[in-house]
Order: structure tokens, then C-alpha cells, then sequence
């Protein structure tokens, strides 16, 4: 028994090493996680612009541009356009943003309130800041497509 024991000891070793080589291993293959899965999804995204469109549409300075658009309309167009620029399965093919905007002489003040009430919606909801900035990298180059 007493010679059992260095060889007990050993075994023990290698099963933990290869305990810890499974763990690590699995840990290195899986898959990373989309910012759109690490948000929340769709749910998230459809509350976030819910909550800023609400704002939006009573702003006493931006509310105007958005006179007989549907709510509920422009909330699905940003939930799809966000979702694909975030790595969620939806494909947007809705307006670029110089088709959704041409002749509005949208001022860029004006513009900045509304990133202002989406950055408060993705507060609201829980989104953490470095999940907010890197939705808002994502977006803003957007701004400039034609």
C-alpha cells in the first residue's frame, strides 16, 4: 500500500491536468458571443428604440421631421438596420440614411439630440458603456451613407 501511494498521486496529477486541458480547451473553441446575442437580441433592441422613439416624437425641437411616420415603422427599420450592424441575423434593406433624409435640412444639433435620446434608451434598458460605444461605433458611420 505504502508503494501504491507515489503512484496514486501521479495518476491523480495527470487526471487533473487533463481535467484542466478539457476545460481549456473547450473554453478557447467556443464560439464569441455577437454583440447582438451579448445585448439581449431583438427584445433589447426593440426596447431601446421604443423608449427613444417615445422621446423622440414629444421633442420639442426634432419631434416635427417625424410627423406621419409611424412609430411603430421607424422602430422596426432600427431594430433591423442596428441588428445587422451588430452581428444579428436580420438584413436590412430599407432607405440609406441620405434617401430617409433628403430635403429635411436636418441641422447637426439636431441630429446629436437624437443620438442623445438612443445613448439614454441603451441606459435605460441596462446596456453597460463599453456595449453603448461600441453600438454607437458601429452606427455612427451610417450617418454618411449615401
Amino acid at each position: 500500500l505504502h508503494d501504491a501511494l507515489p503512484i496514486f498521486r501521479h495518476c491523480f496529477r495527470l487526471m487533473v491536468i487533463a481535467a484542466l486541458s478539457v476545460l481549456i480547451t473547450a473554453c478557447a473553441s467556443a464560439p464569441e458571443q455577437s454583440l447582438y446575442e451579448e445585448i439581449g437580441g431583438h427584445k433589447t433592441l426593440n426596447t431601446i428604440y421604443g423608449v427613444a422613439i417615445t422621446r423622440i416624437y414629444t421633442d420639442p425641437v426634432i419631434g416635427h421631421y417625424f410627423k406621419g411616420v409611424p412609430k411603430k415603422h421607424l422602430r422596426d427599420q432600427l431594430v433591423l438596420q442596428t441588428c445587422e450592424l451588430i452581428g444579428g441575423p436580420c438584413e436590412y434593406d430599407g432607405k440609406t440614411m441620405l434617401e430617409s433624409h433628403t430635403g429635411l435640412n436636418i441641422k447637426e444639433r439636431e441630429f446629436y439630440i437624437l443620438v442623445e435620446y438612443v445613448q439614454g434608451a441603451m441606459r435605460d434598458v441596462g446596456l453597460t458603456y463599453q456595449q453603448e460605444n461600441r453600438i454607437l461605433k458601429l452606427l455612427a458611420p451610417i450617418k454618411y451613407e449615401t
